[in-house]
């Protein structure tokens, strides 16, 4: 991998899907990077609605005597005068795995701590009379990686697949 390379496009996440039962196991596939992204199967996701906007996604970092641990969060937030509230809640709460589909095509692929999962996310619900705000947090010994939806055509990540590119 060439670092000087620069990355063109600052994506915006537009799409959350969530998933109570899928399927995940490390890639081996040429086209994502084997270990770190994610080969889903037998999903049953459902989107899930977000204020625009709205919707926040940090990864951080810290040394420590092993390795680097990495924290991986994500806020959502809806209006908390929505009259299906508690049920919204009640579905956000079985969640194992969350895609966040981002503008250029990728998809990360957020709760995979392990080399399989060995914990769901944490879930923490905070609302007041405007909205309603839901962040889970997972903890990984590596980096946030993606799934088999952001690279359809099994062709080499270094390949310029989207028209941002051109």
């Amino acid at each position: 991998m060439d670092l000087e390379n620069k990355v063109l496009v600052l994506p915006n996440i537009c799409g959350i899907q969530i998933d109570a039962s899928a399927s995940a196991t490390p890639s081996v596939g040429p086209s994502l990077q084997p270990f770190y992204n994610t080969y889903i199967q037998n999903s049953t996701a459902k989107t899930a609605y977000a204020s625009p906007g709205k919707v926040k996604l940090s990864e951080q970092g810290k040394t420590t005597k092993s390795s680097v641990v990495y924290t991986h969060k994500l806020t959502l937030f809806f209006a908390s005068n929505d009259p299906l509230r508690v049920n919204r809640i009640k579905e956000y709460l079985k969640v194992k795995y969350i895609y966040i589909t981002l503008s250029t095509g990728m998809v990360f692929f957020f709760g995979r701590n392990d080399y399989f999962q060995n914990a769901a996310p944490k879930i923490q619900i905070i609302s007041d009379e405007k909205g309603t705000k839901i962040q889970y947090t997972t903890t990984s010994f590596y980096s946030m990686g993606f799934t088999n939806g952001s690279f359809d055509f099994d062709l080499s990540e270094e390949f310029p697949i989207n028209f941002y590119n051109l």
